[in-house]
């Protein structure tokens, strides 16, 4: 067996392999490096694997995977190859049930500048998704065990497995975790967005409900959902939102919420909030309607907008949002 090059000399190679897989034979470049002595050239073969759609090398990655797990924290401090390895099996679409086990049920407790902290939590949610998406038998349960999980990283995995399922349980799962909250925005901020995408209709109003009376950050969680569902129907419950507050903050988050939604309609609105609005509400909605900056037609109607009212102020907003 040939001796594994140095880690530098095998990152070059992945990279090279990145860049040109059609000069390589992945089998026999890429996937002994799955297998290299640091976790850091094994994160990058697995993570090339995946990009390259490298489903041939779905044997060698079970493989490594289980190598691994015979000493993680020593193997592999940060569960860094751990991590990329299971990415790369669910990216693919793999039923690897055995790895996913493995994952779901494992905590990495590692040192830190406080209290040790679990470097596995993102495995346990990546782990999740894959039974979800093999439709394991077990997997909702397994969710189910992991929405309870004392990080938030697996808690929301859990959440996209839940999502990923694609079943009429899930959705009254989904409902049940955002009815009783989690000390954790990005949590709710999953939950919100998979039951957009699983039962569009019916969880616009129950998504909606969270813009009003909930802390800033869940209000928030609940406002880019909305946006970013894309969904007709969920501009006309920003705007009403929008209007029913006076809160400057949540003003400004709801434009943006607006913003998000690539809707017609929410430009014309974001527009008028500019031309109508007092200085500091046009003001945000110039900055809302800064992700279009590269949208020509927009931008020309922002800055015709902008030189209506004769503000340097929203001038200014105008240049640093929309800037080339």
């Amino acid at each position: 067996m040939a001796k594994a090059p140095p880690t530098e000399e095998a990152l070059k190679v992945i990279l090279a392999i990145r860049e040109a897989p059609e000069k390589y034979d992945l089998k026999r470049d890429l996937a002994p490096l799955l297998h290299h002595k640091s976790n850091h050239v094994m994160a990058a073969a697995a993570a090339t694997a995946e990009r390259l759609e490298a489903a041939g090398l779905a044997q060698d990655l079970v493989d490594a995977f289980v190598d691994l797990m015979q000493n993680p924290s020593k193997r592999d401090p940060g569960c860094k190859a751990l991590l990329a390895i299971a990415k790369a099996l669910v990216a693919m679409d793999q039923d690897a049930a055995r790895i996913y086990f493995l994952g779901i049920r494992h905590v990495q407790m590692e040192g830190s500048f406080g209290p040790p902290v679990d470097a596995a939590a993102e495995l346990r949610g990546v782990c999740a998704q894959g039974l979800a998406r093999m439709l394991h038998p077990d997997a909702l349960e397994e969710c189910v065990t992991l929405l309870a999980d004392r990080e938030a990283a697996a808690r929301a995995g859990a959440v996209r497995g839940i999502a990923d399922s694609g079943s009429r349980e899930g959705v009254l799962l989904l409902r049940l975790k955002a009815l009783t909250g989690d000390k954790s925005a990005e949590v709710m901020a999953e939950c919100f967005a998979a039951l957009l995408r699983l039962a569009p209709a019916p969880s616009l109003d129950f998504v909606a409900k969270f813009l009003y009376e909930s802390p800033d950050d869940i209000a928030e969680a609940a406002a880019f959902a909305l946006g970013e569902s894309h969904l007709p129907a969920a501009f006309g419950r920003l705007r009403i939102a929008w209007e029913a507050t006076t809160e400057p903050e949540r003003k400004r988050t709801l434009l943006l919420a607006v913003a998000m939604s690539r809707l017609d309609e929410a430009v014309e609105f974001l527009l008028a909030r500019v031309n109508e609005d007092s200085e500091r509400g046009a003001a945000d909605a110039v900055a809302a309607l800064g992700m279009y900056a590269r949208d020509e037609t927009i931008r020309a109607r922002v800055e015709a907008a902008v030189a209506g009212r004769g503000s340097a102020g929203l001038r200014a907003v105008f240049d640093r949002e929309f800037r080339r």
